[in-house]
């Protein structure tokens, strides 16, 4: 699916829901919800091509492989984080979105931990 085309499906989709939420404010969310899985879903082939090129990439770099996967790993936590965040938002529960994004810190924050590490040691190897 092309940006247009997914630009289009969003804009149908929100203005159905609009529309939908004066009525039957559980359907209108759940509307909204099968209009961004379809459209994530229509997203893979191209995520996939990313993450492919990428890990090419990084491979001929020379460096450790656990570094590209806690960098996709975060990549994800942070994308995953924002869509559920925007979803209870949508649906009216700025709390539940709030806790979505303090999970989503909070995740990485200990996905960045080795790395974190890893520095420590070089600073202290450098200095010792």
């Amino acid at each position: 699916m092309s940006v247009i085309q997914a630009a289009v499906l969003c804009i149908i989709g929100s203005v159905l829901c609009l529309f939908l939420r004066e009525v039957q404010r559980p359907q209108a969310a759940l509307l909204g919800l099968a209009v961004l899985i379809l459209v994530l879903l229509s997203a893979m082939p191209e995520v996939r091509r990313i993450v492919y090129t990428a890990h090419q990439l990084y491979t001929q770099s020379g460096l450790d492989a656990g570094w590209f996967a806690i960098l996709c790993k975060a990549a994800g936590v942070s994308y995953l984080t924002q869509i559920g965040a925007d979803i209870c938002r949508d649906c009216g529960e700025t709390a539940a979105a709030s806790a979505v994004e303090l999970c989503g810190r909070i995740s990485l924050a200990a996905l960045a931990l080795p790395l974190f590490v890893k520095l420590a040691e070089i600073v202290l190897e450098v200095i010792g």
